[in-house]
């Protein structure tokens, strides 16, 4: 009889780890939690190694033996967020380094802009001799690597974060990362933006696209686009939050690739399976095809 009551213990660690985590997705859902949550939890995942590991040897064997794998876990969960927030506090902010690139004689231009984590945004750049203006906030400058060429009228810009500049323990990190560019509005463009843990808020409105393409691993996206052009598009997501405001003046078909994800689209959109087209894409003039994917969590459309 013991044998059989030691065979139907099991610890209670793991399957809380199970509810709070769909808690937090409900909770992001209904926008009660900022996406931006998950980008402490993600660095902080080899604690639930830690709590597996304390339950498989105390808290197998009783109920009280799960309760303490819990307390340990809670225990060192609390000790890391302090070790770590008291490692940001003395490191201090990042440097702020200045981003100017020349226009020269550019009138089409490929742009990568990858900060890896923190906050990206962008929004365009009048009346300028810049093909991009802004401020990044890194370790140090040496920390960036930026490239720029140009055969003909034709450049390829990118701006990116050293890997080996991360941090992955300071809690403060993504908000202190902030990546605030222009692009020029005047120069036919190539967007390329990719970030894996943070923010992103792309005001594209008066740039010109040829081409767009946007990655973000966790965190949320918003993306407004022009309110003119005839270009194509692919945003994806993996976790968290992706809004796309698409102008009045904008004729639209989406094609959607989504996972456990929440879909809004505008009310006089027609929605066949996957696939989104708003009234007059068939005979406007400016008009945009996208690709949306989101494995999970939530894709929003609106005007």
């Amino acid at each position: 009889m013991n044998e059989r009551k030691q065979e139907r213990r099991v610890g209670i660690v793991g399957p809380l780890i199970l509810i709070a985590l769909g808690v937090i997705f409900l909770l992001n859902n209904l926008e009660v939690l900022d996406w931006s949550l998950w980008a402490i939890l993600l660095r902080l995942w080899p604690i639930l190694l830690v709590a597996a590991g304390l339950d498989l040897m105390v808290g197998w064997r009783s109920v009280w033996g799960s309760l303490l794998a819990l307390v340990l876990t809670l225990a060192v969960l609390a000790g890391v967020l302090w070790i770590s927030e008291a490692g940001f506090t003395a490191q201090g902010a990042m440097d702020t380094v200045e981003i100017s690139q020349p226009l020269e004689d550019v009138r089409r231009a490929e742009i990568v802009i990858d900060p890896g984590v923190g906050t990206l945004r962008i929004d365009s750049l009048a009346d300028s001799r810049s093909l991009v203006e802004g401020t990044v906030q890194a370790g140090d400058e040496g920390a960036l690597t930026r490239s720029f060429s140009a055969e003909g009228d034709t450049g390829t810009f990118e701006l990116r974060t050293d890997a080996s500049s991360f941090q992955p323990l300071a809690i403060g990190w993504t908000g202190q990362r902030l990546w605030a560019l222009q692009l020029n509005e005047t120069v036919a463009l190539n967007l390329e933006t990719h970030l894996g843990v943070g923010e992103m808020d792309l005001d594209l409105t008066g740039l010109d696209l040829d081409a767009l393409r946007i990655d973000q691993g966790l965190g949320q996206a918003t993306v407004i686009l022009p309110e003119e052009g005839e270009f194509e598009g692919e945003i994806d997501g993996a976790i968290g939050q992706t809004i796309v405001v698409i102008p009045e003046s904008l004729a639209v078909r989406i094609l959607l690739d989504t996972g456990i994800t929440a879909r809004e689209m505008p009310e006089d959109y027609e929605c066949r399976e996957d696939v989104c087209t708003s009234p007059d894409y068939e005979t406007a003039d400016e008009r945009v095809e996208l690709q949306l994917g989101q494995a999970i969590g939530s894709l929003v459309v609106r005007h």
